[in-house]
Formats: C-alpha cells, structure tokens, sequence
C-alpha cells in the first residue's frame, strides 16, 4: 500500500513530520503498494519510510490492495503512524474512508489485558503540564505498561488496585496521593520509596538552607595564600567603566522608597499601586534588613565567564592584557559572551595588585550544595578546601553538611544498620533547620516506604522510562489527541 500526500509536505523527513501534514487535513491516496510512502509530485524523489502491515489491517482500513507477507509482520493499525491515518481519501475509482472512520476503528482495538502484577510501579505525567495529570501503571518485571489512569487522585488509585490483589510491591515516588491510595487499596502490599526522590528532596532542603545563608557565600575566602582579596560586593556594584551598575542605582532607589512609605504607615497594597510594582516585589524589599542583602543575588549571579577564570589568569599571569584577544581566545573555548563581560572581569587586575595565585571558584548556592550532596572522595582539593572554610564560617552550614552526608550514604549504599534512620531522625528534630525538619517529617510519615528504600533494591527507573516514551508520543501526535487515543498509544505501541 503506497500512501500519497495530495499537497507536496516539503519538510517532512520523517513519519512524524509527514504524519503532522495529515493532521493538518491534507488528503491521503491510497495506491496497492505494501509499503508506505511519503511522496511528492513531479519529479521528486519519493521519501520511503516503510510501515509493513498485515492483510487483515488493511481489511481493517477498508482499502483494497495486497500485502506482501514476506516482510515483517505487525498488528493491524499499529505498525502504521497513528497520525497518518486521521484524514485518508481513497484513490480515484475505489472506496473512500473518513478520518472518523479510522479513528473509531482505532479506538475500538481490544487493549491488551493485565496479567499478573506482583511488582507494580506507579508514577504520574503531564496530560496538559500545569493543569491535567494521570497516573501510569508499569509492570517492573517487563517494565511495560499495564495501565493508565484518568487522574493521580489516592481513590482512583486504590479502586484500581483492589481489582488487582495479586500486587505486593509497590515502587513509588514520595507523593501523598500514591501513598494514601497503596495504604486503602492494597493493604497487604509493600511500598518502596524511591530513592532517586529522597536524595532529590534531600538536595531541594540543602538548596534551601545554604540560599537562606548566602551573604557567607560573597565573603572573600583565604584558602590562596598569598591573594590580594578585593570586595567582591564592590566589584559587582560597578561597570567596565567604573560607574555604578544601573541595577544597583534602581535597588537602592527602590529600597528607599518602600521604606519611606512603610515609616508614614502606607500599607503593602498602597505602595504598589504609587510605585507600580508588584506586591510581590513591595513585600520582597519590605522584608529585607538592609540594601545590602537585595544586592547579593543581584550582584553575585552565576557568569557565563565563571568556567574562564582560570584560563583568563593563566594567560594574563603569561602578558597577554588585551580583552579582545583573551575574548577571542575563549570563544574557541566555548565561551558565548561579549567582550565586556571579559572587561569587568579582568578590571581589577588593572586597578588592584596583580593576584600571584588563580582565582577561586566562584561561589553560588547550587555550587555549593553540589559540593555538600556529592561523595567527599569525588570533590577537588580546592572544592574540599572552600567548602570546609565554608563550613568553619557558618556552623549552620557544616551541620547541614554533615546530616545530608550521613543520609546520602545510607540511601546510596542501601546502609540501614539498627536505627539508624531513627538516629538521623531524632537528631534532625533537635536542629532549628526548618528545611531539614520539613523534611523529616515526610519522612517520618512514610517510614516504612523510606526504609524499605534503603533494604532493597527496587528503583522507579522503569517507570521514569515509560515516562519520557510518553513524552515523544504526545510530540508525534502534537498534543492533539484525547486520552482514550492516548491511553491506546501508550499501552499498544511496542
């Protein structure tokens, strides 16, 4: 069966990109052909993508024509790009098929049935990101799907899991909704934690608690002997010409206008609405003790030239002092700046004493919590050096260090000697880090799924998989199919 477009797709390359012309209503002409193409008229290459299908699939399509059963076989309707079979138009003579016709035929294939599920992960996924979910069943013996839900309510979940009592495991992310439903719907089944998850909730907390501590971060740092530390709150505050960096100028001007209402008695709603700003933004500067601390993000924001540094000193250290060259240099690096980010940088090299030593890295908050949640053996001794000064600094930040350490290890080592957890808990509960302690009470909630977590060695990987192809089908299909076409996609397709 040979498939021609009527109206030429001129950048299709591929069945995704032909089947995304079929659904914009172009007609399909069915000639007797077992393979399908894409072709253009006139003297064109025709561009082959073969779909093999079964006789009784093209009987199923109600298009006359013969199949040759020496290819590969494939179920009827499946082998085919669903998308291609939304708008087709019979040859001139022959039998015409609507699009509804397909589509009614396509929804009226037999899902396949669930077998026996013993080791059930469960996970959810975007219908329309932000506003409809459901949820995905995949076996973790075959990790293939075995079923999709409507929604990821904890109801729907457990109704589903009590036509199914055979289930014992369930591999889960930490969310409530699964938990509540596992609990209602399958009682008797074991629930096991993810443990990509914890260490990700882990990390969030630590994220949390070294952003809350940041004005250690713009301290300069000793680790370099011998360096010429130069504020870097100053530095950040100017330009390549030495002025003040209008970002700055519009913070302090704005700092001062809040607080000026604030002390008449203008309420939050009241400033914004003179100021024309968001209330948002009013409570943000309202809430802030000084300037100075408004500033430290704006001022110490990741740059692109952060990966340069190094080079940039070396190569000055060497006498090369011309920005447009060392610019140049660096793009052939991979660098994607301008020229007066080089500038800025290389300023106080011209105004200051030359520092003998490299510079330090530049310290951001996820750079420091990188250090924190990776293995002490894997960190640089400059990244070891920076953060145990870090730590000296703010003691705060070295118990956090050491309680996301003591967690991370026992969750990638699948470690839980007798109470361990317990002891981790317990000691969490006694510090005044509220990120920490949100976290331990999520964990305490789901204490046995944790636990389970660290004693066995089921993961949501399979189910983290099926999530991505779910992905590239709803891209195929360019979100314009319902979820029963959906559901059929994602439990039919090999």
């Amino acid at each position: 069966m040979r498939v021609r477009l009527a109206r030429p797709p001129w950048s299709a390359r591929n069945p995704a990109e032909g089947a995304a012309f079929a659904m914009r209503g172009w007609p399909l002409t069915c000639d007797p052909d077992p393979s399908l193409r894409l072709c253009k008229p006139g003297p064109h290459q025709p561009l082959a993508v073969p779909s093999p299908v079964r006789p009784a699939g093209i009987a199923a399509l109600g298009v006359q024509g013969k199949a040759d059963t020496g290819r590969r076989p494939g179920t009827p309707l499946q082998c085919i790009p669903g998308p291609l079979l939304l708008c087709p138009v019979a040859a001139p003579g022959r039998r015409r098929t609507q699009k509804d016709t397909l589509l009614r035929l396509l929804r009226a294939l037999p899902l396949p049935q669930p077998e026996s599920v013993p080791c059930l992960g469960v996970d959810e996924f975007a219908v329309r990101r932000g506003r409809t979910y459901a949820t995905l069943l995949v076996d973790m013996d075959t990790h293939r799907p075995v079923d999709v839900l409507t929604d990821r309510t904890a109801r729907t979940f457990a109704a589903w899991l009590r036509e199914h009592p055979e289930v014992r495991v369930v591999c889960r992310d930490r969310a409530g909704s699964f938990r509540d439903g596992a609990q209602a719907g399958a009682p008797q089944a074991r629930q096991v934690a993810d443990a990509w998850h914890l260490l990700h909730n882990l990390a969030e907390a630590v994220e949390c608690i070294v952003g809350r501590h940041r004005a250690d971060l713009r301290e300069p740092l000793t680790v370099q002997t011998g360096q010429n530390d130069v504020r870097p709150t100053t530095l950040g505050e100017l330009d390549v010409h030495g002025r003040q960096r209008p970002l700055v100028a519009r913070t302090r001007e704005r700092h001062q206008q809040i607080h000026e209402r604030i002390e008449r008695g203008d309420s939050l709603r009241a400033i914004a609405r003179e100021l024309r700003l968001s209330r948002g933004t009013v409570l943000r500067f309202a809430q802030a003790a000084d300037v100075e601390q408004l500033l430290v993000a704006a001022t110490h924001r990741p740059s692109m030239i952060d990966d340069y540094r190094l080079y940039l000193h070396h190569r000055w250290m060497e006498g090369c002092t011309n920005a447009a060259a060392l610019t140049r240099e660096i793009q052939q690096l991979g660098y994607h700046g301008n020229i007066n980010t080089v500038r800025r940088h290389l300023r106080p090299y011209r105004t200051e004493a030359i520092p003998p030593d490299a510079p330090l890295l530049h310290l951001t908050v996820r750079r420091v919590t990188n250090w924190i949640m990776r293995r002490p053996e894997q960190l640089t001794g400059t990244e070891r050096k920076c953060l145990a000064e870090l730590c000296e600094r703010s003691p705060a930040l070295a118990t956090t260090t050491e309680y996301a350490r003591r967690l991370a290890e026992m969750v990638r080592e699948r470690r839980s000697e007798h109470l361990a957890l317990d002891v981790w808990l317990a000691d969490v509960r006694l510090d005044e880090q509220r990120e920490l302690r949100t976290l331990v009470a999520g964990i305490r909630r789901d204490r046995a799924a944790v636990l389970a977590a660290l004693t066995t060695t089921f993961t949501s990987g399979a189910v983290e998989g099926n999530v991505i192809r779910i992905k590239l089908l709803k891209r195929q299909m360019y979100g314009r199919a319902n979820f029963d076409l959906l559901r059929r996609r994602i439990l039919l397709s090999p």
